[in-house]
């Protein structure tokens, strides 16, 4: 009897401890090697582009305080790394003046400061080539492993690779793509790790919009969203975290932020923890649309595309880009011995009213009509330029799910022919739908 009585107050103590102890995240310290490149013959200027990169990630997230460090460690070496750290914490041993692992030689200081990091970070380069093609130009691919080490525990936690892809007029060139390339995919690989995801709490609620911990100080932008969660224990003693709710970044400040709440099982409270969705920022729209024709003797169009739009540093205002292929317009036939058929590449922005779970949103892009060849590479000297035009939108979304949206669309449509011989203008009321990834 008494044994159940103090498991009940355990019990009890735990679950106020869940409530009203909210996690507030912190900034961690890492070590950052510089890339090692052991197999593969790197020009230094092309190395100093990658380590500045790598390095200008970690500081961009702004959630740790960084310890930059020259060497490289060979990916053979990483497991020999670990047990050194290992022999140092367990036995409490005085570090020698030279820890020598593979061909780096650490100092007694730069080694002490690697043991005292919470987090070590070791990027290490598994595949590396710039290719020369046909055309005069270059075309690189870089494929990047990251090790992140914990140090107290003396194991390696997370392991990922970031693949990229460049091109350009010269070898440095082509190789500086690939390495800008970088930074979006990395960030996205750090944040999707469960020890660097931000956790964060309630300050102040005020209707559908709540005050939050933690803003521009810890990486926050514009768009981040947050789950809202709810701490169960359940009779065996474990503890599962459920989502009750999500929130969207709508104001950064340097301490704070202001989110709105997109939907929530109860009202939210002063003190309820918040845990960040990781997200690369981007939705894509997946959408068909049936455009009537404005002179009714012609048949209608159906315009089948995407939208790619950029959702993280924004918030109301959203620019994306897009690409669609009208069926149905008069393209005529076979030109220049290829079989043709049209395309539209859409620039635009979208304005979000955001009520609950449903969006409002108003657009309006630009577009520019091609002619692209079936049995041909696409190349500038194949493509024909055939319209230029635009859509204006009023799209109603809803989120099924926190991750997909689906939504319906009516709006006006117009490209005018620019190429009479190839192409004929089309103009007329839409209307379509479709689903929305957000990612």
């Amino acid at each position: 009897m008494q044994k159940r009585t103090v498991l009940v107050l355990l019990l009890i103590l735990l679950s106020f401890s869940l409530v009203f102890g909210q996690e507030i995240s912190e900034k961690k310290e890492i070590a950052i090697f510089g890339l090692s490149y052991t197999d593969w013959s790197i020009p230094d200027g092309a190395l100093g582009m990658v380590d500045q990169s790598l390095q200008n990630v970690f500081i961009n997230l702004r959630r740790f305080d960084i310890i930059g460090m020259s060497y490289r460690l060979d990916a053979g070496d990483i497991s020999g790394f670990i047990e050194e750290i290992q022999k140092v914490k367990e036995a409490n041993m005085v570090v020698p003046e030279a820890v020598r692992l593979g061909k780096q030689t650490f100092t007694e200081a730069d080694f002490n400061k690697l043991i005292g990091a919470f987090i070590i970070v070791i990027p290490v380069v598994s595949y590396y080539e710039v290719v020369a093609d046909d055309g005069g130009g270059y075309t690189s691919e870089i494929q990047t492993t990251f090790t992140f080490i914990n140090v107290k525990e003396g194991k390696a936690f997370a392991s990922f690779q970031v693949d990229t892809t460049g091109a350009d007029d010269t070898a440095k060139g082509a190789v500086k793509s690939a390495v800008d390339a970088m930074p979006i995919q990395l960030s996205y690989e750090v944040r999707k790790i469960p020890e660097f995801q931000l956790k964060s709490g309630i300050l102040d609620v005020n209707g559908k919009e709540v005050l939050i911990e933690l803003g521009a100080n810890m990486g926050i932008k514009l768009g981040d969203e947050f789950n809202l969660t709810n701490s169960v224990v359940l009779p065996s003693g474990h503890v599962i975290d459920k989502k009750t709710g999500l929130l969207v970044v709508k104001e950064v400040h340097e301490e704070v932020s202001t989110a709105q709440i997109f939907y929530a099982k109860g009202t939210p409270s002063i003190g309820d923890q918040l845990k960040e969705i990781p997200r690369m920022g981007f939705e894509s729209a997946f959408y068909l649309n049936y455009i009537r024709q404005s002179d009714p003797a012609l048949d209608p169009i159906i315009a089948i595309g995407v939208r790619q739009i950029v959702s993280r540093g924004v918030y109301k205002t959203r620019p994306y880009a897009g690409i669609e292929v009208p069926l149905g317009v008069d393209v005529k036939g076979v030109i220049l011995n290829y079989l043709y058929f049209p395309v539209n590449a859409v620039v635009g922005a979208e304005l979000n009213w955001y009520l609950g779970r449903l969006h409002i949103t108003p657009s309006i892009d630009a577009a520019l009509g091609m002619l692209v060849p079936i049995a041909k590479e696409w190349q500038d000297d194949y493509i024909i330029y055939s319209s230029i035009g635009g859509h204006a939108r009023l799209t109603v979304n809803y989120m099924i799910s926190d991750d997909i949206k689906v939504f319906g669309e009516a709006g006006y449509s117009a490209m005018l022919s620019i190429n009479d011989g190839f192409f004929n203008s089309y103009n007329g009321v839409l209307f379509g739908g479709g689903v929305a990834l957000k990612y």
